[in-house]
């Protein structure tokens, strides 16, 4: 098979010359802060462990709507905010639609790659200004466009400077209300060098179907990945969705949440025999036994096969702890939220854990508490604890961005710092730091991290101090 170019994404991974497929997902539109979080945080996980790279997309305005009553989103502005955190907080590039020439500029200072619809795919004006941001450019073949008349679309894109480009197939119009897809039209694409995409949830759309509003039959789905994968293409895009049913847009043909893992273990294993990337595949697998998912573990015993996996590999590191620091809720507190009758928000802390931040600053280690909230019971239990780095409400670059500031401010480097967390908003931060660390009940993303060590005790009950004891026997050895 002909090896495309090959596209860096983010200075991270790169799409085509027969890599493993990359993956483009998220929820069709943005619709809530929390559940883009929520679906960006698992398919993260879940590509994670089958060595998928990820790129996360939901759009901030769905303007192509059968109806005009129909939902959009929420809109530029909000969207990119939302968009934003998915980058800082979980790490990952994002894509997402843009409509208007003039939304290019701005939308390039969040997005990693900007997507230009199916309808709008012969638009030069909006091809050119997309070319200009110097971003990679994902065009969707418009539904009444031959796969030769992509070449056009390609011979734009590259007259306004860009090289950076995928071409995306989503079906072709056959009929009234429906959609087919030639797959001979993905080799015909992938012969002008540039990676290609199969989306293979608006290929299985029925236009107008319902009336009001776009049908669609998601049952489809996994059969025309697997078939485009055969054919050999760059990446795949899905529209994934915790509760499709009531999705914004495209409801009935994205893919629920709950089943995207088993659909995309098929779609590695077809991949990989058609590229070759068993060896790949075969790394995969052993992880997967490792931490118990498959056979080759005991569910019974999968925690302590966990457990004793971290921290046999810390206890074989050589520490160089210079700062300790902890997140609030869920970490230093056990995430419960109280209000009092007069509507003041308590958080209920834990004695052991303020104790053991005493004994390691009395170690000569540093101590700071990072977290994205911003309250003054927080403050205040910094100044008496009399810890020496305290971060609040801090959204942009994330958690990762204080702890660096901290580590200029020191004169060290984020290997010498050991951190504490529990949820999503920790992962970039957890992933970068000498030693990682999390609670009992921390979220399965957090704890997937490789190498992090898992407290036998949860949030608020002292995790904190279980691990400071660690961090010091350690070093009195």
């Amino acid at each position: 098979m002909t090896a495309t170019k090959k596209i860096n994404v983010a200075n991270r991974f790169e799409i085509g010359g027969n890599n493993r497929f990359v993956l483009i997902a998220g929820p069709c539109a943005i619709e809530t802060e929390e559940m883009t979080m929520q679906v960006a945080a698992a398919l993260k996980e879940i590509c994670h462990d089958l060595g998928i790279h990820l790129i996360f997309k939901s759009s901030f305005d769905k303007a192509n709507r059968t109806s005009v009553k129909a939902p959009r989103g929420l809109g530029m502005e909000r969207g990119l905010e939302i968009l934003q955190r998915v980058k800082a907080e979980l790490n990952l590039p994002v894509i997402t639609d843009v409509h208007e020439s003039w939304q290019c500029e701005p939308v390039a200072k969040v997005a990693d790659m900007l997507q230009i619809p199916a309808f709008l795919s012969r638009q030069t004006d909006l091809l050119v200004a997309a070319a200009k941001t110097g971003k990679i450019v994902n065009v969707k073949k418009g539904q009444f466009m031959a796969p030769w008349d992509m070449k056009n679309v390609v011979e734009k894109l590259r007259d306004s400077g860009s090289e950076q480009i995928l071409l995306c197939e989503r079906g072709s119009s056959f009929g009234y209300n429906n959609l087919v897809v030639d797959m001979t039209g993905l080799v015909e694409m992938r012969s002008y060098g540039f990676p290609v995409v199969f989306d293979a949830t608006h290929a299985v759309q029925k236009p107008g179907g319902q009336g009001t509003s776009t049908g669609g039959n998601r049952e489809m789905v996994p059969y025309l990945m697997r078939a485009a994968l055969a054919v050999g293409v760059d990446a795949i895009f899905a529209e994934v969705h915790p509760d499709p049913d009531h999705a914004f847009s495209d409801g009935p043909n994205q893919i629920h949440l709950s089943n995207i893992r088993k659909i995309l273990e098929e779609a590695v294993a077809i991949d990989d025999l058609i590229k070759g990337n068993g060896e790949t595949r075969k790394r995969g697998d052993e992880e997967k036994g490792r931490r118990g998912d498959g056979e080759a573990g005991r569910p019974g015993d999968m925690e302590t096969e966990r457990n004793e996996y971290s921290e046999l590999k810390t206890q074989n590191s050589e520490l160089n702890i210079k700062l300790f620091l902890t997140d609030v809720d869920g970490v230093l507190t056990d995430a419960g939220m109280y209000y009092s009758e007069n509507g003041d928000e308590l958080k209920k802390f834990n004695t052991h854990d303020g104790m053991g931040l005493q004994l390691i600053r009395q170690e000569g280690i540093k101590t700071g508490i990072i977290t994205s909230e911003n309250t003054m019971m927080v403050e205040r239990r910094f100044r008496k604890l009399k810890l020496d780095y305290l971060y609040q409400g801090k959204r942009e670059g994330g958690k990762l961005a204080s702890a660096l500031e901290i580590c200029e401010k020191e004169g060290i480097t984020l290997q010498n710092v050991a951190y504490i967390g529990d949820d999503i908003n920790c992962l970039e931060l957890l992933s970068n730091v000498g030693l990682a660390a999390c609670p009992a009940n921390a979220l399965d993303a957090v704890k997937q991290i490789p190498g992090i060590v898992r407290m036998n005790k949860k949030g608020g009950e002292g995790c904190v101090r279980e691990c400071i004891e660690m961090i010091i026997n350690k070093m009195e050895k």
